[in-house]
């Protein structure tokens, strides 16, 4: 659990209900509160599972409304006040460190609600002789649907397939936008021993055409980099963060492209973003709103349309609202969180939502040294090597 959060340590007797009444919060608020900054086996449900210490509280002073931290004393000034808004050109400052975020998607259908849960591994390198740059990007825990480890054979298959992808290398410009897959032939080689392996253990006509669709996608390197850039995480943390920012008066609006409707083309959103500074920390913020200006209408984004049938005097036909939030650490700028959320008006309501930040990479980092520990008890000595 990430130390720099404001937690509460777990008493016996302690109810999720009794903690929530304890700090002036309403009790669903406080779950998903905590659930969208603890790693991904410190979640709660309806109760608070027997083995967690602590469960993190938002900021002396504010309450939870909406899933947004208010301050709560209004008789007083908030702490944490910005200051002038953030004004001209925010730069990458990342050093060559690895970074751990867990990550939380959630997918809402009308009523039906569905959970991703699992931790990422962020490693940037320096800009080389020719002024590349590159990134790392590796998935370094299970992944978690609904809280638990996938139990139906499609889930599990589809994340068997797409686990070749990673470790995955990257090339990203001096804004952050991603350009390319740098280590596409790498796992071009590791996915020819993969894919036995997956084939071994999922038989049948039905995992065999789903491996053959995902072949072809993964050795087209443009279509897989074309769905790469598409996944929410990239979406989300590989966004135009790094620019020049002015006045929002002065700003003309940015069409931001979101894929919340899977296999068609992404939904296209009109959005200002401003930054600011907070006082006492110096992080910055930054805050992205904008509505759908998509020119399809309800039935041809649920019929998976690519283009609307016509756009003659055609407004804008479904209504729809795109937020995107990120917490910048001070100096480094590195991302410390970030949250994106998405709606569209369809027949069935459609809400989706990402939200990532740091943890401290533990389990990560100790699987690592146990590793490099075994490795060192069963290398042979260098003249033996050489001569056995």
């Amino acid at each position: 659990m990430i130390k720099t959060l404001r937690t509460y340590k777990i008493k016996e007797k302690d109810t999720i209900n009794k903690v929530a009444e304890q700090h002036g919060l309403d009790t669903q608020e406080l779950i998903e509160y905590h659930n969208q900054r603890a790693e991904s086996h410190e979640q709660i449900k309806n109760r608070i599972p027997t083995f967690l210490q602590e469960i993190i509280l938002p900021p002396k002073g504010y309450i939870i409304k909406n899933g947004k931290e208010v301050w709560a004393t209004p008789n007083e000034p908030e702490p944490n006040i910005l200051k002038e808004p953030y004004l001209g050109r925010l730069s990458r400052k990342f050093e060559e460190t690895d970074l751990f975020y867990g990550v939380l998607k959630t997918i809402k259908n009308g009523d039906i609600e569905n959970t991703i849960k699992y931790e990422k591994r962020v490693k940037f390198y320096p800009k080389n002789e020719i002024n590349e740059r590159y990134v790392l990007i590796d998935i370094v825990s299970k992944v978690f649907i609904n809280d638990k480890e996938p139990d139906l054979v499609a889930d599990e298959l589809a994340l068997k397939c797409t686990e070749v992808i990673y470790p995955l290398i990257l090339q990203t410009d001096y804004n952050n936008k991603l350009l390319n897959i740098k280590n596409h032939d790498e796992i071009l080689k590791r996915w020819k021993k993969h894919k036995s392996k997956v084939l071994n253990y999922y038989s049948g006509e039905t995992a065999k055409k789903y491996v053959s669709l995902f072949e072809e996608t993964l050795t087209n390197k443009d279509v897989c980099f074309h769905y790469l850039k598409n996944d929410w995480f990239f979406q989300l943390y590989f966004n135009k963060v790094f620019t020049t920012y002015i006045k929002e008066t002065q700003q003309k609006p940015e069409i931001i492209n979101f894929p919340i409707v899977p296999n068609t083309k992404a939904v296209a959103f009109e959005t200002k973003r401003k930054a600011n500074t907070f006082l006492k920390t110096n992080k910055i913020r930054i805050d992205i709103k904008g509505e759908c200006l998509d020119k399809r209408n309800k039935n041809e984004l649920e019929s998976k349309i690519h283009f609307p049938a016509s756009t003659y005097k055609r407004k804008q036909t479904v209504k729809g609202m795109l937020r995107i939030l990120y917490f910048l650490e001070p100096a480094t700028n590195i991302t410390e969180s970030a949250f994106l959320e998405c709606e569209l008006e369809l027949t069935k309501k459609k809400y989706v939502s990402i939200s990532i930040s740091k943890t401290s990479g533990d389990t990560y980092l100790k699987k690592k040294e146990e590793l490099e520990k075994q490795q060192s008890k069963t290398k042979k000595p260098f003249w033996k090597s050489i001569f056995s």
